[in-house]
């Protein structure tokens, strides 16, 4: 008895410990999560839809795979800028064809990458391009368009000079976005202000968000029929750790929750070095029957290390920089000796109580939007309309009918 006495005191010193050790968190931090959190905006996320801090930025693009055998074929989806103006856009397809164009493929005897430039209105502009300096017939072929004041641009490649179905396909899809706001998506695969409504197998996008000027990041990974990972989140988060970290790591909290519906787990660790701290939370869910409107959903989250340069607010977006092919990026990069050095690392801008209130926060809100899948229309249904002959042959026919009784004489009403 005196045994077990003892033991239960233990227990209960145990848990006076851990009860004196635990941090509350502080006024100031709980005003910050209020200001972070009270103020959301909704964002458009493939299927489905995501709160974020209002002043978060972000983007992201989608690969969207038509058949799923080795014949298949995609087309690149990304939102190139938004609040384009027609002159900008103009401005921005020539500089982006001038690039491609003055490089030479010294393996088709120095002739200008760009192969064509054709307009099918201002707004919708296809290019042409070898994918590299080769002699095979290997080509890019770049849709863009302007959807309202979105900027976007469609990606695809053809081999063998079959470029005509590519082109066809582009063309169809051209007329399948949409510019839209977030909460009224509807069917489709919405990327940040457009919705894609195309009859496609599979989609696989990343997103990036991100406040500005800032050490904080989410990345969201979607992939439609991917089967769910076997391993926990939690298990290969600690492999991964004590790999590279060499167990000098802290875990902040694991478990299974809900994301967007279906069950899910999270890991949220810490972890330092000699210069600087980081958080790295990750989330993603499991589901039976993968589908487009039950993708799989990865999430990470990280504060601390790299931070970004504040955004100058009168220098408008660059809209050729970031998606020009890497032979024609020439001019963009300094010399490794006229570039800046780098930003030491920094720790995270935010304690490990407001980085979990963000992230549940965030997590919460994802949500698959109602009716985002339209349905697949019956390869095998054929519904014929009929002809305007055939409609006053039956409605001949039928009058016969009604005007011939039993005996095949005309037919009179019965007197009451």
């Amino acid at each position: 008895m005196r045994k077990v006495m003892q033991f239960c005191a233990c227990l209960m010193f145990a848990s006076l410990i851990g009860c004196s050790t635990f941090k509350q968190p502080s006024e100031q931090e709980k005003l910050n999560v209020s200001e972070m959190t009270s103020d959301m905006r909704t964002w458009a996320l493939g299927r489905g839809l995501i709160d974020l801090p209002a002043n978060w930025v972000g983007g992201g693009y989608v690969k969207l795979y038509y058949g799923l055998d080795a014949n298949h074929s995609t087309v690149e989806v990304r939102v190139v800028g938004e609040g384009v103006t027609q002159q900008r856009f103009d401005q921005a397809l020539q500089e982006r064809a001038s690039r491609i164009a003055a490089v030479k493929n010294y393996e088709r005897d120095d002739a200008s990458m760009l192969v064509s430039a054709k307009g099918e209105t201002r707004q919708k502009v296809l290019l042409q391009y070898y994918k590299s300096k080769s002699r095979r017939p290997t080509f890019v072929h770049e849709f863009h368009l302007l959807v309202d004041d979105a900027y976007v641009m469609l990606r695809a490649e053809s081999y063998n000079g079959n470029i005509a179905p590519v082109e066809a396909r582009l063309k169809k899809l051209s007329r399948e976005i949409f510019k839209v706001a977030a909460p009224n998506a509807g069917a489709g695969f919405a990327l940040g202000p457009i919705v894609i409504r195309s009859n496609h197998d599979q989609e696989i996008a990343t997103f990036r968000f991100r406040p500005p000027a800032s050490d904080v990041a989410l990345e969201v990974y979607i992939n439609a029929l991917s089967p769910s990972q076997t391993k926990s989140i939690r298990a290969r988060t600690e492999e991964g750790v004590r790999t590279f970290l060499a167990g000098d790591y802290e875990n902040l909290r694991a478990g299974k929750i809900t994301l967007a519906g279906m069950p899910a787990e999270e890991s949220l660790i810490g972890f330092s070095d000699d210069t600087h701290r980081q958080i790295l939370f990750g989330s993603e869910n499991y589901r039976d029957n993968p589908s487009l409107s039950r993708p799989s959903m990865n999430f990470r989250f990280s504060a601390g290390g790299k931070k970004r340069a504040p955004i100058d607010p009168d220098k408008p977006k660059d809209l050729v920089r970031g998606t020009l092919p890497t032979f024609a990026s020439r001019g963009y990069e300094l010399p490794l000796w006229q570039r800046p050095a780098r930003r030491d690392p920094v720790n995270p801008s935010l304690t490990d109580y407001e980085a979990m209130a963000v992230w549940d926060a965030i997590l919460k809100s994802v949500r698959i939007r109602f009716n985002s899948v339209a349905p697949t229309p019956d390869p095998y249904a054929h519904v014929r309309v009929p002809s305007a002959e055939s409609i006053a042959e039956g409605k001949r026919v039928l009058d016969e009918l009604l005007a011939t009784g039993p005996d095949g004489k005309p037919w009179k009403p019965e007197p009451w």
